[in-house]
């Protein structure tokens, strides 16, 4: 298998495949157009921007979405290196939602005191400045970690229509609590109370209503597909659930065993990893991460549903044609590459990893389709979630109300060379579980890594895609590790313009 392919379908997913054709279609025939969705789109030059952002999406998942693949990605493009800062729920929305690394927003993890919705300054954010700018706002499904549980009925600034999922209910996929609007919905457990269907209906509904106001509209649309089944919200949970009429598709299907499966040696990863995962994975935690890729992957089909009928709306309203549609993830997740899993979980069942600076935690998805947006382009320069405030805020030309840490990735689709030696940050922070805490700069090719206590990661991901051998004492790539060690450093401390770094055209390996 070519690095960082999809896993090739299984006999059992295969036989699926009329069920799934047939599933999808009926769910695509519950969008059926009405007199009132044939307004003409808006006369205003700005486009409408949709932006679907799924939960603990790893990016080589993308097999269970062929909607995102043709509707979107072959429609404009894809960014095939896309980072996010911190790989973790809460920072990586924050991030999203401010335009600031997580450095700069201080939402360090899910809960108090590090993190959670409390702690996230909501008063400078990209809604709020897409309002400004003349936008209809709206939101529909999970907000940041912890949101609802100080006031469930609570509205965030800038949002002119909301449709937010209450914690804890937000991880539940049946009997999930929305605040519509300050009005509590508490959804049941009936194939159509399945929460991602239901954000799929309001995401039409929220289209067609704001078509008739005759003005541009930001849709963020964030199903909680494919995490887990969390009764608390504090720790991960059992696995996704599908949809019923995709229960079977993956039932069956065998965890993908990628190089980095289970690693036999890991002496070269830092000491804490080594201290968490002295042992490979037993039996029981191979089934137990089997059953989480089968509900993860059985659940992102309903998500493929939700983007066909966003489109066949955007369709019906004559919006299609002046909407910028986004789809991408907060951060990915791991199941048992390294050995890497997460024990700490609601049953005491072994669960994937983030927070880790691996390829399959913070590297996701990231597509985009659009007027004057490429079409079946693929861009292989660093980005990073930071950007996507000021790329949306360029496609509406509206301006943030103050400096951004990301870059407008506008230009960039037209001219992918700007990003040519860029490098990104990605971090984290205080923890309660004390997990160390690091520092990394990614650039098209590399990733170099600095932990709080002075060691060092580094990786030629171009002969090492699997991350199999961390290099940093290698002396070919002294003066490479070098430079990216300065970027990082700096990066660290950056805020606004100082957070575009370039490290230049880097020497190749032992010159």
């Amino acid at each position: 298998m070519p690095p960082f392919a999809d896993p090739t379908p299984t006999r059992t997913s295969l036989m699926s495949l009329g069920a799934f054709a047939a599933a999808t279609a009926m769910a695509l025939g519950a969008a059926k157009p009405s007199p009132a969705l044939a307004a003409p789109a808006p006369s205003a030059a700005r486009p409408n921007v949709v932006v679907v952002m799924t939960d603990d999406q790893d990016f080589r998942s993308m097999s269970a979405l062929p909607n995102v693949r043709k509707l979107i990605g072959d429609r404009g493009t894809q960014f095939t290196t896309s980072l996010v800062n911190y790989p973790l729920c809460g920072p990586s929305r924050s991030t999203f939602l401010s335009g600031e690394y997580a450095h700069n927003h201080h939402v360090e993890w899910n809960q108090p005191p590090q993190g959670g919705y409390e702690k996230f300054d909501g008063r400078q954010t990209l809604p709020v400045w897409m309002h400004r700018a003349g936008y209809r706002t709206i939101h529909i499904g999970k907000y940041i970690n912890d949101y609802g549980l100080a006031d469930p009925t609570e509205i965030p600034k800038g949002w002119d229509d909301w449709h937010g999922t209450v914690d804890p209910s937000t991880y539940h996929y049946y009997g999930t609590t929305f605040n519509d609007n300050g009005h509590l919905h508490t959804y049941g457990n009936k194939p159509s109370d399945y929460s991602v269907d239901v954000a799929a209906r309001k995401a039409r509904q929220a289209i067609s209503s704001a078509t008739r106001r005759h003005k541009p509209f930001f849709l963020n649309i964030a199903p909680i597909a494919p995490h887990t089944l969390a009764e608390g919200a504090k720790a991960e949970g059992t696995p996704a659930v599908p949809a019923p009429r995709y229960a079977k598709v993956f039932a069956n299907t065998p965890l993908p065993r990628y190089p980095d499966f289970n690693e036999a040696d890991i002496s070269d990863k830092p000491p804490t990893l080594q201290a968490f995962f002295p042992n490979p994975l037993t039996a029981q935690q191979i089934s137990d991460l089997t059953e989480h890729y089968r509900g993860r992957m059985g659940s992102l089909l309903a998500v493929n549903d939700l983007v066909g009928g966003v489109i066949k709306r955007l369709k019906q309203t004559h919006q299609y044609r002046n909407t910028v549609v986004i789809f991408t993830s907060d951060n990915g997740w791991i199941l048992g590459e390294h050995r890497l899993n997460d024990p700490v979980t609601e049953t005491g069942m072994a669960s994937g990893a983030k927070y880790v600076p691996y390829e399959g935690s913070s590297r996701v998805p990231l597509y985009m389709a659009g007027p004057g947006i490429p079409k079946g382009r693929k861009i292989s320069g660093p980005v990073v979630n930071a950007d996507l405030p000021a790329t949306i805020l360029g496609f509406a030309h509206a301006k943030a109300s103050r400096p951004l840490d990301g870059m407008n990735l506008v230009p960039v689709l037209k001219k992918p060379s700007l990003l040519d030696g860029r490098g990104v940050l990605i971090e984290t922070g205080a923890n309660p579980r004390n997990l160390p805490t690091y520092i990394a700069v990614r650039t098209e090719r590399y990733r170099y890594e600095l932990e709080d206590d002075g060691l060092e990661g580094f990786y030629d991901l171009e002969k090492d895609p699997w991350e199999m051998t961390s290099i940093p004492n290698d002396p070919r790539y002294a003066k490479i590790k070098a430079i990216l060690r300065r970027a990082a450093l700096k990066l660290q401390h950056c805020k606004g313009k100082s957070c575009q770094v370039s490290v230049g055209k880097l020497p190749q390996p032992g010159a």
